[in-house]
């Protein structure tokens, strides 16, 4: 009484747990089988083919060359495949695969080789390395095909039977790097940078570093070279500079930083430029070379003192005025100097100075020198203006423009860029001809500040009495 009533089990649930516990049985006897199947394969001993290839390479060999039955030896060969294939011999089975294509290359039969080397990649339970071998040899023909469409042919015979085998990546890449450099050859520019982008090596593992930065600089300079800009940069961006941190890879330095030039001289953005030769300017081998490292350190400063200002700008310009070799080349150290100075820069003099200097440089080169001379007169004008917002409050605009050298409507709107840009703050008053550089203040902030000033003074009159007792105290006992 008070207690539950235990349910029994109908004839469907009953049915339902002895088929459940027949499957479990069922199941682990199978386990069980397997088992012993994989302890008796991993135990049995692997059977030795040395001596059947010693006999059947050689007497194939001889049928094939000597007595002229390529097909018949060929057929043998493949028998012999067949069994070491089954057997699990990746050694044997390589060795017999790669002997069948070097038959056909010895009697130059390049369908031949095309074709078995479809058939034997593609053989029931292939092992994996029987296709690098096969790939590895075939990849040595290359060089010695009889014709550019044989070799056309072995090249995509090669690329179809590697397509998305990760043993043969490697292979691959080189692969369509050569059928790349082919199509560049014959002017098909496009088609050789769509080649190359098929080939994400980054993700290899087999291929080294030096290797896998030298091919991603090719995709890059491909993309540039066809003008798709937009791919060249994404794909720069695979390469940082912690790449370049081993000094044995400093030519793929001087290498990418050429490229990273031609992708910023596209949207002319100076600065960038300027970061990218002085980078070149750092490595070992440029800096051992005074020819390169001065082009370099040229360079650097021409397209300083083409960027616009802003503080990345000013730091630089700080840092690379303390280079030591900068005194070798004496007018640009002198240049990067006049826009460090808060002083104005006359430009009818500095036309006269550095014009035909500068115009030797290959930023002032071909469509865009005169647009870029136009930029540096830019900013020597902005120089100029902000030197003169350091030094006056309020200036007119007829003196502006005189100090400026240029006419009163392009003077004012050299302000406005400047202003709307956020570099300085001005404003003009138009009806009396004036220029302000100095915001007005409101007379809270300006009580606020006065009596800062006050509280900061009084302070340090107050510290230096202490400093002053202080000393006393400590040496006028020893006056006495």
């Amino acid at each position: 009484e008070g207690g539950g009533v235990q349910k029994m089990p109908d004839d469907q649930e009953m049915k339902d747990g002895g088929e459940s516990k027949a499957d479990a049985v069922k199941k682990k006897s199978i386990m069980d089988i397997k088992a012993k199947e994989d302890m008796s394969i991993s135990t049995k001993k692997k059977e030795d083919f040395a001596p059947l290839l010693a006999t059947a390479i050689p007497q194939n060999r001889d049928l094939a060359l000597k007595e002229g039955k390529k097909a018949e030896a060929v057929e043998n060969l493949l028998a012999v495949e067949k069994t070491t294939r089954m057997a699990g011999d990746a050694f044997a089975t390589g060795k017999v695969a790669v002997e069948i294509v070097k038959i056909f290359y010895e009697t130059k039969d390049w369908e031949g080789i095309n074709s078995h080397i479809v058939l034997i990649s593609k053989r029931r339970q292939q092992l994996k390395q029987v296709l690098v071998d096969i790939t590895q040899e075939a990849v040595t023909y290359l060089e010695h095909t009889p014709s550019k469409d044989v070799k056309l042919a072995l090249m995509e015979t090669l690329r179809a039977v590697t397509d998305g085998k990760i043993h043969v990546e490697l292979e691959r890449a080189r692969l369509t790097r050569q059928l790349a450099k082919i199509r560049e050859d014959e002017g098909k520019v496009a088609e050789a940078a769509e080649l190359m982008q098929e080939v994400q090596v980054e993700t290899y593992g087999s291929m080294d570093k030096e290797e896998k930065v030298d091919y991603i600089l090719e995709q890059v300079r491909l993309c540039l070279d066809k003008g798709d800009l937009v791919r060249g940069t994404i794909v720069s961006k695979k390469i940082t500079e912690k790449t370049f941190k081993d000094d044995q890879i400093q030519d793929l330095k001087v290498r990418y930083y050429d490229l990273v030039v031609r992708i910023h001289n596209e949207k002319d953005e100076y600065l960038e430029m300027a970061q990218a030769y002085h980078h070149q300017f750092s490595t070992p081998v440029v800096k051992d070379s005074p020819e390169r490292w001065m082009k370099a350190l040229k360079s650097v400063a021409v397209y300083l003192v083409l960027s616009p200002f802003d503080n990345h700008h000013h730091d630089f310009l700080v840092r690379i005025l303390e280079e030591k070799k900068l005194d070798q080349i004496k007018p640009y150290k002198v240049l990067l100097t006049y826009f460090k100075t808060m002083e104005l820069i006359q430009w009818s003099a500095f036309q006269e100075l550095y014009k035909s200097e500068l115009m030797q440089h290959s930023a002032f080169e071909g469509d865009k020198g005169t647009k870029r001379w136009e930029d540096l007169h830019i900013r020597v004008v902005q120089h100029n203006i902000r030197v003169m917002a350091t030094y006056y409050t309020n200036i007119t605009m007829e003196r502006l423009a005189q100090l400026l050298e240029l006419p009163h409507d392009q003077t004012e709107k050299h302000v406005c860029d400047m202003v709307v840009a956020g570099t300085m703050w001005c404003r003009i008053d138009r009806l009396n001809g004036v220029a302000t550089f100095t915001q007005a203040k409101d007379p809270t902030d300006v009580l606020n500040e006065w009596s800062n000033n006050i509280s900061e003074l009084l302070g340090k009159v107050e510290r230096t009495c202490h400093l002053i007792h202080k000393e006393r105290c400590t040496y006028m006992p020893q006056g006495k």
